[in-house]
């Protein structure tokens, strides 16, 4: 399978100082436009509109993601919802969704974030932070006047976040991004690496990997696309929030070494991926079909018949997972222990 790109995207990737598509030429991706018809391929482009995506894949019918699928994940509201029709429980913000001509929700609870179903985008700083109906009302037009004027408001919970470090908007927190292939996690990496190279509370722990992959598992299974992102967020109490989805194709990150690494399991190859402390695999011993039984013994450096839970390694990056904690539903119990035993740093 090739890995494409659209030759339209590279004047935005050099505006933007996005280095994606030239790793990607790096692996041997070739442009969308040069590719013959029939041929099978992934394709990473931005996501600039749904019928923008239908027409460039139009006369490609074996590249994915089709355009179906990367549509499920454009919208939050739409992502929360399908977890919620699935069964697929996992720690997130309480969320309200304020459609034009709506009065607030009584039960809303103040402080809040706020945003639209596609994009996070805030002024800045405290400002993004509503503490009352009127600052919500102020924040609620403002989005309006940018996106249109009839664009659904979710309104948040607010979180009070780890931080990582300092960046020229205020504080960065402690984000991560998990890649996941094929409905299966497959790496992680601090998503403000671009604005804060060495961040506070990095490398996660064992315990926080494991967590991870567990809650990206249960999304990654909601969907059809190839490639998806999920993003969690750490709060100062030690607990993990999942905070959105999206498509992996149009998803960005600084850490060259990851993403190249996710790029070439999407074409059905394996490089191991040496990690650090801002970005590494999940090596899904028993249970990545891709994963060699002797290459397994000598990622975790143990007989596989002695791996178990205490076996979990996080200094280079990388954890092994049991193959039972793998794409099943999640349920809020487990989650609920497991988020204390983080928090112990057990």
């Amino acid at each position: 399978m090739k890995l494409l790109y659209d030759k339209d995207d590279v004047p935005n990737a050099r505006k933007l100082r996005d280095d994606r598509i030239k790793w990607l030429k790096e692996l041997g991706a070739v442009a969308l436009s040069e590719t013959p018809l029939d041929d099978e391929g992934f394709l990473f482009s931005y996501q600039h509109s749904d019928e923008h995506y239908q027409r460039l894949v139009a006369d490609h019918p074996n590249v994915t993601d089709r355009p179906e699928h990367r549509q499920e994940l454009v919208r939050l509201d739409h992502v929360l919802q399908c977890l919620k029709e699935r069964g697929i429980n996992v720690p997130t913000p309480k969320t309200w969704v304020i459609e034009v001509g709506d009065a607030p929700p009584a039960d809303l609870e103040f402080p809040l974030f706020v945003r639209t179903p596609k994009t996070s985008w805030k002024r800045g700083g405290t400002q993004s932070r509503a503490n009352n109906l009127k600052q919500l009302s102020d924040e609620m037009e403002l989005l309006r006047r940018t996106f249109g004027w009839d664009t659904p408001i979710l309104a948040r919970r607010w979180i009070n976040v780890a931080i990582s470090g300092k960046f020229m908007f205020g504080d960065a927190p402690q984000e991560i991004r998990v890649w996941i292939v094929d409905q299966h996690p497959v790496a992680w990496s601090f998503h403000y690496l671009h604005v804060v190279p060495s961040p506070t509370g990095f490398p996660p722990s064992a315990v926080d990997l494991r967590l991870l992959a567990d809650m990206a598992a249960g999304i990654g299974s909601a969907f059809q696309s190839r490639l998806i992102v999920a993003d969690f967020v750490r709060d100062r109490q030690g607990s993990w929030w999942f905070l959105e989805a999206g498509p992996g194709a149009a998803a960005g990150t600084a850490h060259e070494h990851v993403f190249k690494f996710v790029a070439d399991q999407i074409r059905g190859g394996y490089t191991p991926l040496v990690g650090d402390a801002v970005g590494g695999q999940f090596c899904l011993v028993q249970f990545c079909p891709c994963i060699s039984t002797r290459l397994a013994r000598s990622m975790i450096k143990l007989p596989l018949n002695r791996v178990s839970q205490k076996h979990l390694h996080a200094s280079d990056g990388t954890v092994a997972l049991p193959a039972s904690s793998i794409g099943r539903s999640v349920q809020p119990r487990r989650f609920h222990a497991a988020q204390q035993q983080s928090r112990s740093g057990q």
